[in-house]
């Protein structure tokens, strides 16, 4: 509202002056004024999910090429393990094999589960960095796993308005 009306007209016999500030004071003691309240509280929050959420996602290429990467390694010592043990039988070596799996996830899941909390946080972009340096990730893998996320979002949306 323009700002153009003498504030001495609300002297004036007969003349309400309404402005922004009056309107505000009138709302502030009107019963919904709690609810409007509570409301910018509520999206607010949702807001601040969303964003931790959207970050959060951001580490999730780099965690699924790091899981991959042990995958590989336990298929490849397996490999070796056969080689160097060729008298095992088909239920030893997968019985070797699923608890090798066991120990890397175990050791895997404490990191990984921490990096997307400390990643869902503001600031916490770095922590992808850092995973990717730690554990020498190549960065093509992360970018494929990236493009199958963006790949699988277009699949599902086709046909949405």
């Amino acid at each position: 509202m323009p700002r153009d009306i003498d504030a001495a007209a609300h002297r004036l016999p007969g003349v309400r002056l309404v402005d922004i500030e009056s309107l505000a004071e009138a709302s502030a003691d009107a019963p919904m004024a709690t609810d409007v309240d509570r409301v910018r509280s509520i999206v607010s929050d949702e807001v601040a999910a969303f964003g931790a959420a959207q970050r959060a996602a951001h580490i999730t290429p780099t965690v699924v090429a790091l899981r991959a990467m042990a995958a590989d390694v336990v298929t490849n010592e397996v490999a070796r393990l056969e080689g160097r043990l060729p008298g095992l039988d088909e239920k030893q070596r997968a019985e070797i094999t699923q608890t090798v799996r066991r120990v890397v996830d175990k050791l895997l899941h404490a990191p990984t589960v921490r990096v997307k909390q400390l990643a869902s946080e503001l600031g916490g972009a770095g922590y992808a960095d850092a995973l990717r340096t730690l554990f020498d990730l190549d960065p093509e893998t992360v970018a494929a796993v990236s493009r199958a996320d963006l790949n699988d979002a277009d699949v599902k949306n086709r046909g949405r308005v």
